[in-house]
C-alpha cells in the first residue's frame, strides 16, 4: 500500500518524492482526482542557512511573492498541527533537469530576469537555483516560496546566473590555470572533504620538476558559463587522478571518473583518493566498478588560535626563499632535504635546474633556514588565498645532518605565526607523520585511493 499523508484530514497518496530541500520535503501527491505538491516542514539543522520558525517564513515568504506578482503554484491548504502545506502542481521539467539534458534556452533567464525587475525594487532576493523552477508551456514558475532580503552578492547576476548554462567538457589548456584555481577554491569553501586537492596543491605540483606537462592537455575539465564545475587532474603524472566535482554538480562524478580511467590511466589504470566519509563519492566509485585499495592519505589540522612560540638553534637564521630565483640552491635544498644524497655531482648529473615561477606564491610565507655559512638547511613552504580561511602545508624538509634540531619545527611555527597574521583561521597537511602532532596537529580526514584496472 502506497504511503498517505494528510493534510486537515484530507489523505493523499504520494505518488513520488520530489526533492529535498532546506526547509521540507516535497512529494507528489494524488486525492484520485488531481495532482499537488504536499511539502513536509522539517526541522533538520542546515549549517548555512536559519529560518526561525520555517512552516511560518514558508507562509509569509509565500505572500509576499504573491503581492509582487511572481509566477509560483498557488497554495491550496495549510495544516499547521501537521507542519502540512498543499501546493498547486505545475507540470513540466526543472530547469536543472533541462540543463542536466543539454538544453539550453536564452529565455529562460530572460523571464527570470523579468521576476528581478519585480524582486529587486522591493527589495528581496529568491533562490535562484535552477532547481527552483519549472518550464510549462514555455513559461518559468518559481516553485519555491523562499525568499530573502535583497543582498547585492546573492541576486540572480552575482549567484544565480551562474548556473544558468549548460555543461559543458572542454580539454584543458593553459589559459585555463586560474579557472581551475578558483574550481579547487570553491570545492573546498564549505566542505573540506576533498582538501587533500587544493589550489595550493594544485599549484605546488604544477610547477614541480616531476610534473609531466606533456600530458597537460589530457586534463578534463567540465564549465557551466565561464565556470569550471568539475576536473579529472593527474598527479605529476598518468595513474593516478584526482576527480571532484562541486556540490551542485555531483551527478557529473561518475562521468568524470570513466573520463579518468579512459583518458588519464597508466598500463595498470587509474587510482583516485577518495574521502571515507564521502558517501555519494563512494557509491558513485563502486556503481563505475571501482574498487578499495591499500594506498592511503591522511590530512591534519591545526587550529591557528594561539602564537607559536619560535625557537631557531644558534647560528641559524630565518631567509625568504625564492624558487624562481634562486632555482639551484632550492632544488639543491629539497633534493638533500627528501633523502636522495648529499653528492653534489650526482645531483647536478640528474637534476634539471629550472626556476620555478609560482604565480600565487608568497615569498613570506616561503621560509628557509640558513647558517653562518649562508647554506640553507631546512625549508617550510604554506600557501594561503584570502578568499578561504585556511593554509596549506607543503613542502616540509631538512637536510640529514640538521636533523633533530628543531629547525622544521621552528619553521613551521614561523610560518604558522606569519599566515595567522593574513587571515587564516587553520593549516592543512597531507601527513599522518607524529612528528606534525607533537607540534600540535590532529588527524581530521582519511582517504582511501580507489582504482579500476
Amino acid at each position: 500500500m502506497n504511503e498517505i499523508l494528510t493534510v486537515n484530514g484530507m489523505e493523499y497518496e504520494v505518488i513520488k518524492l520530489l526533492g529535498k530541500g532546506k526547509g521540507g520535503w516535497s512529494y507528489l501527491v494524488t486525492d484520485g482526482k488531481n495532482e499537488f505538491v504536499l511539502k513536509k516542514i522539517h526541522h533538520e539543522p542546515c549549517d548555512y542557512y536559519t529560518f526561525g520558525n520555517k512552516l511560518e517564513s514558508e507562509l509569509r515568504d509565500y505572500e509576499t511573492l504573491r503581492n509582487i506578482g511572481l509566477p509560483m503554484p498557488r497554495m491550496i491548504a495549510v495544516d499547521k498541527e501537521q507542519e502540512h502545506i498543499l501546493k498547486e502542481y505545475i507540470a513540466g521539467e526543472t530547469v536543472s533537469e533541462l540543463l542536466h539534458a543539454g538544453k539550453y534556452d536564452p529565455q529562460w533567464a530572460e523571464q527570470v530576469r523579468k521576476m528581478c525587475g519585480r524582486l529587486y525594487p522591493a527589495g528581496l532576493n529568491i533562490d535562484y537555483f535552477p532547481t527552483n523552477f519549472v518550464l510549462c508551456n514555455g513559461t518559468l514558475y518559481y516553485i519555491d516560496y523562499e525568499c530573502n532580503k535583497y543582498m547585492e552578492e546573492w541576486n540572480f547576476e552575482h549567484w544565480g546566473d551562474k548556473y544558468w548554462f549548460p555543461v559543458r567538457f572542454v580539454n584543458y589548456s593553459e589559459c585555463d590555470y586560474d579557472a581551475v584555481c578558483d574550481f579547487l577554491v570553491e570545492l573546498n569553501r564549505n566542505d573540506c572533504s576533498h582538501i587533500n586537492w587544493n589550489w595550493a596543491r594544485f599549484e605546488w605540483m604544477y610547477e614541480h620538476p616531476d610534473y609531466d606537462k606533456s600530458l597537460i592537455n589530457s586534463i578534463g575539465l567540465w564549465i557551466c558559463g565561464e565556470r569550471v564545475v568539475g576536473a579529472a587532474i593527474y598527479d605529476m603524472y598518468f595513474g593516478e587522478a584526482f576527480c571532484g566535482a562541486l556540490r551542485e554538480y555531483g551527478y557529473l562524478y561518475p562521468e568524470i571518473l570513466e573520463y579518468a580511467l579512459k583518458n588519464l590511466r597508466d598500463d595498470a589504470g587509474i587510482a583516485a583518493a577518495i574521502n571515507d566519509e564521502n558517501t555519494a563519492e563512494l557509491e558513485a566509485a563502486a556503481k563505475v566498478g571501482f574498487t578499495a585499495t591499500t594506498q592511503h592519505e591522511t590530512i591534519m589540522k591545526i587550529e591557528l588560535d594561539q602564537d607559536f612560540p619560535v625557537v631557531l638553534p644558534d647560528g641559524l637564521k630565518f631567509s625568504e626563499l625564492d624558487p624562481a630565483a634562486e632555482p639551484y640552491e632550492f632544488q639543491w635544498l629539497l633534493w638533500q632535504g627528501f633523502d636522495h644524497g648529499e653528492d653534489r655531482a650526482g645531483f647536478e648529473k640528474q637534476e634539471e635546474i629550472i626556476p620555478q615561477k609560482r604565480k600565487h606564491l608568497d615569498l613570506s610565507l616561503s621560509i628557509a633556514a640558513v647558517n653562518e655559512n649562508g647554506e640553507y638547511t631546512a625549508y617550510c613552504c604554506l600557501w594561503y588565498d584570502e578568499r578561504t580561511d585556511y593554509a596549506y602545508i607543503e613542502p616540509v624538509c631538512t637536510i640529514p645532518s640538521y636533523r633533530g634540531k628543531g629547525i622544521a619545527k621552528a619553521l613551521i611555527y614561523e610560518a604558522l605565526n606569519r599566515v595567522k597574521a593574513l587571515g587564516a583561521k587553520r593549516a592543512f597537511v597531507i601527513s599522518d607523520m607524529e612528528f606534525y602532532h607533537k607540534l600540535g596537529f590532529e588527524k581530521i580526514l582519511h582517504y582511501t585511493f580507489y582504482s579500476k584496472g
